[in-house]
């Protein structure tokens, strides 16, 4: 669904998330907001929230609303309730398969024999659930 999603999708379902939740919201109330729901346990720096809304952003998942007093207000867009959906979820899930794959095949010459058997089941089971 989206190229990069994958490999921030950890703050970035949580960005999405919230915005669904709680309606439009700026970034400092998004990082008070994650640390609220985490009970203080992670509060993201602005080197990580606010980079992450410009590419969130860029890519369509959330839409700026307003600006108010030098605030940017964001909101999840079609696209990003798209990307929570179960269906958004298993497009991710085979992206992530798709890259660890790609991993696999580069590192075939380590695998060990009881890798490639693990590697065997799972492609087994895979493909009893494709027919």
């Amino acid at each position: 669904m989206t190229g990069q999603w994958h490999r921030r999708r950890g703050l970035a379902n949580l960005i999405l998330t919230l915005l669904e939740s709680r309606g439009e919201m700026t970034g400092a109330q998004i990082m008070r907001e994650i640390e609220r729901v985490t009970q203080g346990i992670w509060r993201p720096s602005p080197g990580a929230v606010y980079p992450a809304l410009d590419k969130m952003e860029s890519e369509g998942l959330i839409a700026v609303t307003r600006n108010e007093k030098s605030q940017r207000y964001y909101a999840i867009t079609e696209r990003g309730r798209r990307l929570l959906s179960p269906q958004g979820s298993l497009e991710v899930a085979l992206g992530d398969l798709e890259y660890n794959v790609r991993y696999l095949l580069d590192n075939r010459d380590l695998l060990t024999p009881d890798l490639k058997e693990r590697l065997v089941k799972i492609l087994e089971e895979m493909e009893a659930i494709l027919k």
